[in-house]
């Protein structure tokens, strides 16, 4: 399947949401193009010389406003993961890239020994409540949506977070947050 590609320093994974301020030419285009096909679009990591990392996310646009300084606002919801194939740049700078849907990771039922995970996740979105509304069909009971927001969330470099989200399984994203979060 043929996307237009938006890569930017953020890192959004199925079942998150985020908001975006669109102001160049080539992103109001992006936009437009997403609404009248109903594809959605790939948001990309940003690689080394600013390049889309090749695991991506095919998101939709959820809702959209004028933003108070006069700009376009968007509201975004990830739907599945994807490979980016091949890419090209095409005359305005818009990144266009052939996309391959990938295996979503499996829900996995929070057990005992990753509880902590989980609570302090919710902990985190209740101090802070622009991630609960953006997050708004929450489920701290299964550990892999656990994992993919906390990957959303942590500061750490987007290559190791795209190390983690080209797995088959949130196995090493849940590894890395273990080191991670601290135990009581």
């Amino acid at each position: 399947m043929q996307l237009a590609l938006f890569p930017l320093p953020i890192c959004l994974l199925p079942g998150g949401f985020t908001k975006l301020r669109i102001f160049e030419p080539r992103y109001k285009r992006l936009v437009s193009e997403s609404l009248s096909s109903g594809m959605g679009f790939g948001l990309c990591m940003l690689g080394e010389n600013n390049e889309p990392m090749p695991i991506a996310t095919r998101v939709e646009i959820i809702d959209f406003e004028t933003l108070d300084d006069g700009l376009l606002g968007i509201s975004i919801a990830g739907i599945e993961r994807i490979e980016i194939v091949s890419w090209h740049s095409e005359s305005d700078g818009l990144k266009r890239g052939e996309a391959r849907i990938l295996r979503p990771w499996e829900p996995c039922e929070v057990n005992n020994d990753h509880l902590l995970l989980s609570q302090r996740l919710e902990e985190v979105m209740h101090a802070f409540p622009e991630h609960q509304n953006l997050n708004q069909a929450t489920d701290f009971n299964d550990l892999t949506w656990v994992c993919q927001r906390w990957l959303e969330l942590l500061p750490i470099a987007l290559v190791h977070k795209q190390q983690c989200y080209r797995q088959d399984s949130p196995d090493m994203a849940l590894a890395l947050l273990e080191q991670i979060i601290e135990k009581d």
